[in-house]
């Protein structure tokens, strides 16, 4: 078997005698980017899985877009952020080991007019191409800072303690994708839900995580309950 490209994320499964993942053991890593989830605009998640979402009618709605002619569209960067939207938590989702979305860091984009720029309401937009409202494109002066806080020290333990949730916790994911801090007492409790008598009988798997295993997940997450 082929060896999946990028990172990987190691999550250890719990699996009964009938090959039923029962729950799942994982660090932050894996959690963060199960959490991440919610940070995708729908659009993205349409994109993400080729227009087979089944989220209702956005498939359809999303190709529609696509399928527009650029002349129907205010400017080019309209079209732009309808098809591929910027996640509000980028600057955090950057840093997950597996970022599923593709989110950059944002970028900003002003007016360069000096009679713009000197107004108290003069806008900025985070897409190439987007036009002032002077008729003129605006251009790039860098990014959005990268972390909440601005000191190195801030920066440092957002990197040891993850993007998400912090400290070197493991956690339990049951097979609904229920999170929560890993304890004897909850392990007791997921046994007694599924009539495990006996702890030892259950078979432990470790299971890489690719993006391509983390997408699957996502359009599990979408089509299930």
């Amino acid at each position: 078997m082929a060896k999946p490209e990028g990172p990987t994320i190691g999550v250890k499964l719990f699996v009964d005698k009938e090959k039923k993942v029962l729950f799942a053991e994982s660090n932050k890593e894996f959690v963060d980017v199960l959490f991440s989830f919610l940070t995708v605009p729908l659009g993205t998640m349409v994109r993400l899985l080729d227009k087979q979402s089944q989220l209702g009618c956005l498939d359809q709605l999303y190709k529609s877009v696509e399928d527009l002619n650029l002349e129907y569209f205010q400017t080019n960067a309209c079209k732009a952020m309808l098809l591929k939207l910027l996640n509000a938590a980028s600057g955090h989702c950057c840093r997950l080991k597996i970022n599923v979305d593709g989110s950059v860091p944002r970028v900003v984009y002003v007016c360069k007019d000096t009679r713009c720029s000197a107004l108290s309401d003069n806008a900025f937009s985070s897409f190439p191409g987007t036009v002032c409202k002077c008729g003129k494109v605006m251009e790039s002066i860098g990014q959005f800072p990268k972390y909440d806080g601005d000191t190195e020290t801030a920066a440092a333990t957002c990197s040891e303690d993850g993007v998400f949730v912090k400290g070197c916790l493991k956690f339990i994911v049951t097979d609904d994708l229920q999170v929560a801090p890993a304890s004897t007492s909850l392990m007791m409790s997921v046994f007694e839900k599924f009539g495990v008598l006996d702890p030892a009988v259950l078979e432990q798997q470790v299971l890489q995580f690719s993006s391509e295993k983390i997408t699957c997940l996502l359009k599990r997450l979408l089509t299930s309950k």
